[in-house]
């Protein structure tokens, strides 16, 4: 009576509706072993299905119903195959001897299950739309032409990132009240994107201390490392660095006797830590003037005694500075 019911359903739904059910419907097959009426599932089937099933693919569906060992497996293409959990086993009322009733009901309850494995599927794992038409395409319309105004030249780069060499200009103060004052050539490069490696080596001269019976001379060759930040503003025409130096100093002394024109030499060391901080600006893509000011401190120092007596010295608090160009590669 159920099937009936449901056949004169469907025969009463409107034309319209039903216009497009042989491109929505799906292949339904059902194993012997089932035993479900194969109409009264697809009616009840589609029912339940409705609209839902519009969903506009282009892949058809198709639904296979076989036996298992714990009951009835539905497989549901072509999610099965794509691995996208197509399948599920129910278990049905044993047919037995089922009056009519109830074997309309053991095919509504398997159609009910079968609507409900399809839409969660096309709600979970939807398939291919159908592709959206091509727009039109607009006629082509002329560009205006545009007569842009002569652009003006480029601020220089700025401090080339890369080899750095240059030459300056130094002096070295100390606490101890010695001075040196000299020259040096550097190179450096940058590791990474912002930490700048200097690497400096020069010499200096001190001025003349005199003596009861001469002078004191002194002279100086150093070596120093730098590492630090290195940061360069906006379209990069200045550079800023801080850096923290470790710097040597090999000094010869040279006392000259004026009443014997003879002279004795010694040679002594001294070694400065200090924080730099450092400043180049852009003149060419190139070539850039820095400048650079130090404050640091001996940690050995040498100590110059006339006759016994303490006079200047390389020793105590430090202050350098230095002035000079760089050429970038």
């Amino acid at each position: 009576m159920i099937a009936s019911v449901l056949a004169l359903t469907l025969v009463a739904m409107p034309s319209g509706e039903s216009s497009d059910a042989p491109d929505q419907q799906s292949a339904l097959e059902l194993a012997p072993c089932v035993e479900a009426d194969e109409g009264t599932v697809r009616a009840v089937m589609e029912l339940e299905l409705g609209d839902a099933r519009a969903q506009g693919t282009r892949d058809a569906i198709s639904v296979h119903v076989t036996c298992a060992d714990k009951g009835q497996e539905i497989r549901v293409e072509p999610w099965a195959s794509l691995g996208a959990e197509g399948t599920r086993i129910i278990q049905l009322p044993a047919s037995g001897d089922l009056k009519p009733a109830a074997r309309e009901a053991r095919a509504r309850e398997l159609a009910l299950a079968i609507a409900e494995l399809i839409r969660r599927l096309e709600t979970t794992h939807p398939l291919r739309p159908e592709p959206a038409p091509a727009p039109r395409a607009l006629p082509a319309i002329a560009a205006p032409i545009v007569i842009a105004p002569p652009a003006s030249p480029a601020p220089p780069a700025g401090p080339k990132r890369g080899w750095r060499l240059g030459v300056l200009a130094s002096f070295d103060y100390f606490g101890g009240g010695g001075v040196l004052v000299g020259g040096d050539a550097t190179v450096a490069s940058l590791v990474g994107r912002w930490i700048l490696v200097e690497l400096r080596a020069g010499g200096r001269v001190a001025g003349a201390m005199p003596l009861p019976s001469g002078r004191l001379t002194a002279r100086a060759g150093t070596i120093s490392a730098a590492v630090g930040p290195d940061l360069s503003s906006i379209r990069r025409r200045m550079a800023f660095s801080f850096l923290f130096r470790a710097q040597g100093y090999l000094v010869q002394f040279r006392s000259e006797s004026s009443d014997e024109g003879t002279g004795r030499t010694s040679i002594l060391g001294a070694f400065v830590v200090a924080a730099e901080p450092r400043i180049a600006v852009a003149v060419t893509r190139r070539v850039s003037l820095t400048a650079d000011a130090a404050l640091g401190v001996a940690l050995h120092g040498i100590l110059v005694r006339v006759q016994g007596t303490e006079s200047k010295s390389l020793s105590g608090v430090t202050a350098s500075g230095s002035l000079g160009a760089e050429v970038a590669f």
